[in-house]
């Protein structure tokens, strides 16, 4: 069973809950934002308390983190805010530590249990502030809008690919009016921060979205730009644009789809006011 497509819901209204695995382990919070029931794979945010480490040397899945608030010591390395880790499944890792607390966005590949290291597998960390913006290989659709990404990981074989993209204030397809798209891939993402406008309402920052493949979608735009973690999975990223057309409405209320059976009593909201 496949995890059930959810767009979108704000991550602020799910529990905090202590988490179930060796890793994040014991100590550490979750909100499970998606699962798949039949492997454990999962993407989930992580609040790791003051005073929180872990010396698991090897998992049997492949992780990748972004730090959201705060920051983990790797090894001798500071992971601030916006560091990325990606540890395939084997590879050795250093002793974490967190000694002010933390919030990390998290993704496994399935239910973790440690294990012994394999020679050759390797971690890599990125500080993305170190990383330049870039359009390359990005639709011209979006890219000669200003819309620019990061691509932190690209798995040539499966084609998986995890990336950081920015998108500016106020922009939205010509006269509010564009086309739809669909993929012949999985994309999830959660907004870190910022706004997105879509048919389904406004998304904030928090919002989590899984969308399996050939769900139509959009358009899209935003009032204040925004900054969104996204992962494809299973297929090349590329838009097949729809021969009709939606209007984009900036005052649509929110009507997300959310499976009831999944994230049970959670309602679709909007955020308390700015003001």
């Amino acid at each position: 069973m496949a995890r059930e497509h959810v767009e979108f819901l704000q991550s602020q209204q799910l529990p905090w809950v202590p988490c179930p695995w060796p890793h994040p382990g014991a100590g550490s919070e979750i909100k499970l934002l998606s699962l798949d029931p039949d492997t454990g794979a999962c993407s989930y945010l992580a609040r790791l308390p003051s005073g929180w480490r872990s010396a698991l040397g090897a998992l049997t899945v492949n992780e990748e983190f972004f730090v959201l608030d705060g920051s983990l010591d790797w090894g001798e390395r500071r992971l601030g805010p916006d560091c990325y880790a990606r540890i395939p499944a084997g590879a050795a890792r250093p002793e974490l530590r967190c000694s002010q607390g933390a919030v990390l966005l998290g993704f496994l590949d399935a239910t973790p249990c440690e294990t012994e290291a394999v020679p050759g597998q390797t971690a890599r960390v990125i500080d993305t502030f170190e990383t330049p913006w870039s359009h390359e290989g990005m639709d011209p659709a979006y890219g000669d809008l200003g819309m620019r990404w990061k691509i932190l990981h690209h798995d040539e074989a499966t084609k998986d690919t995890s990336m950081l993209v920015l998108t500016p204030s106020q922009l939205a397809p010509p006269g509010l009016r564009g086309p739809q798209e669909r993929h012949d891939c999985v994309e999830e993402a959660f907004l870190i921060s910022g706004d997105f406008l879509s048919p389904l309402g406004p998304m904030y920052t928090g919002a989590y979205f899984w969308r399996p493949p050939q769900v139509l979608h959009g358009p899209y735009g935003s009032r204040h730009g925004n900054v969104c973690f996204i992962r494809t999975l299973g297929d090349v990223l590329e838009n097949n644009w729809s021969t009709h057309e939606l209007t984009l409405d900036r005052t649509a209320p929110a009507r997300p789809l959310i499976p009831s059976a999944t994230y049970p009593g959670l309602q679709p909201s909007r955020l308390d006011s700015r003001y």
